[in-house]
């Protein structure tokens, strides 16, 4: 009976570390803020999306216009230049920081949060769509500002910048599996506790305790080889689903593969764990061997 007992709380513990891991590093790194400022650091650094953001800030920018003629020309050029150059400015990972804390609040914060920001826009140009409640977005607001700034220190026209610009990278169907990530993520706690509570039940009722840690490492062990073919797999099928645009299938390729790297650490500490429990395990069987050796002999 207590075998059977130290079993089935080692199963209940690995289940449990199985989704607790996971979702802790999802909860610090996906629905806390900072933690997603961080993450997204990344993208910040990538050439094609940072163009492609600066095409839509520009084109905002034009859009709502209007330079006296003697400075026209000149704030043509500026903007053609934003357009190629602007990820390169010393202003721009401030700006960028604070567009991704933006977008976090609108994407994190519930729908409520997102009609209350007033405009949106689809694809880069459409505003005041209802259906932006139900997806997921980036608010450009800051890098307009950026945009603003330049062009008032460089013609001296005071001009007048919205101060969101939001853009949409996914739909009803990627908002939901935020929505789902910021209910569940943070559950992790009580399923570590109870992965702990269980590992030690396990250790106090069975009749060889190595035993268990030696179950315990190797379950640890697949474990963090089961994550690690996930994240693999999952960066393959989820960069080509998710994203309803190209700017929404760019932004998912980045972020899952930063997710990715960013999860490898947490893989290869659960990897050790579990050596370090098989090494304890066999320490232990081999000595309790030793001790009734003797005993065997006489």
């Amino acid at each position: 009976m207590r075998t059977f007992v130290s079993a089935l709380a080692v199963i209940l513990a690995l289940l449990l570390t199985g989704f607790a891991v996971p979702a802790a590093w999802t909860e610090h790194n996906i629905v806390r803020e900072d933690g997603f400022v961080q993450l997204a650091d990344r993208l910040g650094k990538d050439p094609a999306f940072q163009a492609r953001l600066a095409g839509i800030a520009v084109s905002n920018v034009e859009a709502g216009l209007e330079l006296p003629a003697p400075t026209e020309e000149l704030g043509a050029s500026l903007l053609k230049d934003a357009a190629k150059h602007m990820s390169s400015w010393p202003e721009y990972p401030k700006a960028w920081n604070e567009t991704v804390r933006r977008s976090h609040r609108l994407n994190f914060a519930g729908p409520a949060a997102s009609s209350a920001d007033g405009s949106t826009q689809s694809g880069g140009t459409a505003s005041g769509d209802s259906s932006a409640e139900a997806s997921l977005v980036l608010d450009l607001g800051p890098l307009m500002h950026l945009l603003g700034d330049k062009l008032r220190a460089a013609t001296g026209v005071q001009l007048t910048v919205p101060d969101t610009a939001v853009v949409g990278i996914g739909g009803p169907s990627q908002r939901q599996v935020v929505d789902r990530v910021s209910t569940y993520a943070p559950m992790w706690w009580p399923a570590g506790i109870g992965a702990a509570m269980a590992l030690a039940l396990a250790v106090l009722a069975a009749r060889r305790r190595s035993a268990v840690l030696v179950c315990a490492g190797i379950g640890l062990a697949v474990l963090a080889g089961i994550w690690q073919a996930s994240a693999v797999l999952f960066g393959g099928v989820a960069s080509a689903g998710l994203g309803e645009s190209a700017m929404g299938s760019l932004f998912a390729r980045e972020l899952i593969a930063s997710s990715i790297d960013g999860f490898a650490p947490w893989v290869t500490t659960t990897a050790l764990s579990g050596g370090a429990l098989f090494l304890a395990g066999i320490l232990g069987l081999v000595v309790r061997r030793r001790r009734n050796a003797p005993a065997a002999v006489r």
